[in-house]
């Protein structure tokens, strides 16, 4: 294990990250938002300039004790799971220091939730209550970490050039990283000028619509990142139904994986379009809207409104973006339970979205169909297809014991959220919406509450599930296995490409 490319690639990555604290600089002028210091700046804007000018400075002795070079796939499991942590860390300070938090745990996991776009707050109500700025500071955060700080490091520096495959796979949502072109940095710079197109895309439409700027950016950020963070206590539920049929266009293409459109964008429809696991994404959604749709018919609510919030309600959650128009808390049980399926799901696999992924999901029951069929013939040979490609057996186990690692995860979080006091929905819940990157959860953890009601220990416990649902599992927990730090040899631990 070679410790000084392990920090020198880290502070590197921290000189890149000291510059988002320039963003909410802006808001913290316009409003004025503090006490003039030195007779003209407001100290909320202080507070983002300083954090800047340490992060960065922070960097760049760290990349000159280290070595930033390319690194091996054991050194890149570390680079991904660290950074994440310190850059929580670090983005934890302003909200303590403009007394919006004043709890050091409830600040880090104000700022986990908004990295790695779970959704999930801690901040008191009403949210309209708090500086523009520190709320515009955690809707960056989700942007940020919708399509990762570690993609964004690869597409700037060029010279993560053989380590920089690595550092893709370890952090970016889904599967295996598709080369989008023969090299890794151009393949990370597609994903983010696509990304940024489709922000820009949804701004403009939200202004024509006739929500504000601030609104429309914050709003931009957050869909594209499915990360649900607002700026008003009420969520979506605070604009015209206009606005939210935009927010639900941007949420289902959130959902997607990002090769497709690059795909689209070339031109290449017959391949968006023969993709297994967009349909099945999209079956899961038409399916899940109908049923809630006509659950919510009991409601009193108008068959366009039943329609509306149903469909809403189901791209948010199944996309884990998180945002709300009604509070499903108090929809009936069955439409309830349909939604906390929908968390475990997830978006596609190389998206913006959380869970499972809908890929993995396919997989499983195919899986399962497989077996069936044998158990019936035994003596057929049967392979597992998506579309015209056979998926090696190597990569089915994968996907099975990444679903049974999942699924134990879960259980402990809820098990843990049950032995602090939470009643069994909201704990099974709050551990669900956690590790599948959702954001608001069920019972005491609804979309009308926030996480106060979770003891500080058990925020801290939540936090964690957050990290570890963000870098999919295996990166995370193998980060507490020796054998990680034992040389070469650990290439064996996890093959990322499966």
């Amino acid at each position: 294990m070679r410790w000084k490319v392990v920090i020198g690639n880290l502070g590197t990555i921290l000189k890149l990250f000291g510059f988002a604290f320039f963003v909410p600089v802006f808001p913290a002028l316009y409003y004025r938002e503090g006490f003039l210091a030195f007779g003209f700046l407001p100290t909320n804007a202080l507070i983002f300039l300083f954090m800047a000018s340490f992060t960065i400075t922070l960097g760049y002795p760290l990349e000159a004790f280290g070595k930033a070079e390319d690194f091996r796939h054991n050194e890149a499991i570390i680079i991904v799971s660290t950074t994440w942590l310190v850059l929580a860390a670090i983005s934890a300070i302003p909200f303590l220091l403009t007394g919006a938090l004043t709890c050091p745990v409830d600040a880090f996991f104000e700022a986990m939730s908004g990295l790695t776009t779970t959704g999930s707050t801690i901040l008191p109500f009403p949210l309209e209550n708090h500086y523009m700025s520190i709320l515009l500071w955690r809707g960056f955060l989700q942007w940020i970490g919708g399509m990762g700080v570690i993609v964004l490091s690869v597409a700037v520096l060029s010279k993560l050039s053989r380590g920089g495959l690595s550092l893709l796979e370890a952090e970016a949502p889904g599967l295996p990283v598709n080369r989008l072109k023969p090299k890794i940095m151009e393949t990370a710079k597609i994903l983010w000028y696509i990304y940024m197109l489709l922000t820009l895309c949804e701004m403009i439409l939200l202004l024509g619509a006739g929500m504000n700027f601030y609104d429309a950016v914050y709003h931009s950020f957050t869909t594209m990142a499915t990360g649900g963070f607002s700026p008003h206590t009420n969520s979506i539920a605070f604009f015209t139904p206009t606005i939210q049929w935009i927010i639900i266009f941007f949420m289902i293409l959130g959902g997607i994986n990002f090769s497709l459109h690059y795909q689209f964008f070339r031109g290449n429809i017959r391949t968006v379009f023969r993709n297994t696991e967009l349909w099945a994404y999209l079956l899961i959604i038409g399916a899940a809207t109908a049923s809630a749709t006509y659950i919510l018919q009991g409601m009193d609510l108008a068959p366009v409104d039943s329609f509306r919030h149903g469909l809403f309600q189901v791209v948010s959650i199944m996309t884990s973006t998180g945002y709300t128009t009604m509070d499903y808390d108090k929809f009936p049980e069955t439409a309830r339970m349909l939604l906390l399926l929908l968390m475990f799901i997830g978006g596609s696999a190389g998206s913006t979205g959380g869970g499972m992924k809908v890929l993995r999901v396919v997989l499983i029951f195919k899986l399962i169909s497989r077996k069936i069929r044998h158990f019936i013939n035994p003596r057929r040979v049967l392979v597992v297809r998506l579309g015209r490609r056979v998926i090696e057996e190597g990569t089915l186990e994968n996907i099975l014991i990444f679903f049974i690692a999942y699924i134990m995860i879960f259980v402990i979080g809820a098990l843990i959220m049950v032995a602090l006091g939470l009643d069994m929905i909201s704990a099974i819940s709050a551990s669900a919406a956690s590790i599948g990157n959702v954001g608001p959860a069920l019972g005491l953890v609804g979309p009308a509450n926030n996480y106060r009601a979770v003891p500080t220990s058990g925020r801290l416990v939540l936090t964690f599930l957050m990290w570890i649902g963000r870098l999919e599992i295996f990166t995370a927990v193998v980060l507490f296995n020796p054998d990680l730090y034992k040389g070469r040899r650990l290439k064996t631990i996890i093959h990322f490409g499966k």
